[in-house]
């Protein structure tokens, strides 16, 4: 497997690890810690320094405005999500709906080869999954699946990590140049916390995954 466990989640520090690179030039999985405390990243919020991020965001063009969206299909899955339902699907259940709202990603993001979904109960405490760009898979902690707020947002986080590596290895994407700077010199969190938020590739994929709670959070709200 081109890919290796990094770290998991720093308790105290609440740290969580993407995509890196090991003493090589592999890109490791993108094990993310426990994100029961954060909010993500506010955009517009002057603290945060994500002026280059604004400027060159592709989110608003290539994923769905899920607080406009008037789709039925995304209400469908998205509705498994919700607290009550979620604690009542089995563990097979709550895989599939997760399977499903990957395959809702690929097709909202155009990913012409999207990753396979894998589960698995070995992996770290605290971690509740990454992607390798080395497989094309996202790893998802089965021992991690009773909060449906994070499971949401590991896949849509992790989705859009893989859209990144499609556009950065397509020539005719005009962001290509962009996407593979950032992989190149990708900050991790335990060299720069805050630098590893503010980064490009990882604003992006918690914007795009912040849409996803936001309209579970209109779901519960319409119940």
């Amino acid at each position: 497997m081109a890919g290796r466990y990094e770290m998991g989640r720093d308790v105290s520090n609440d740290i969580r690890t993407d995509i890196g690179r090991n003493s090589g030039n592999d890109r490791q999985f993108d094990y993310r810690g426990d994100l029961s405390k954060s909010e993500g990243v506010d955009l517009n919020d002057g603290a945060t320094d994500t002026t280059a991020f604004n400027e060159s965001s592709e989110v608003g063009e290539v994923g769905k405005d899920l607080n406009e969206a008037n789709d039925e299909q995304l209400d469908t899955i998205l509705d498994d999500f919700k607290d009550d339902n979620w604690s009542d699907l089995s563990l097979e259940e709550q895989k599939q709906s997760m399977t499903d709202l990957a395959d809702f990603v690929a097709a909202d993001t155009g990913n012409e080869n999207p990753p396979e979904i894998v589960f698995r109960d070995d992996m770290p405490d605290g971690s509740y999954g990454g992607y390798s760009p080395d497989t094309n898979t996202i790893e998802i902690n089965a021992n991690m699946l009773d909060d449906s707020n994070e499971a949401a947002d590991t896949i849509a986080h992790e989705m859009w990590h893989a859209y990144q590596e499609q556009a950065a290895n397509d020539p005719n994407n005009p962001r290509a140049q962009e996407y593979q700077e950032g992989f190149d010199n990708y900050i991790t969190p335990d060299i720069d916390f805050e630098g590893y938020e503010d980064q490009m590739v990882e604003a992006e994929a918690r914007e795009y995954a912040q849409g996803f709670k936001d309209r579970i959070a209109v779901l519960k709200g319409a119940a």
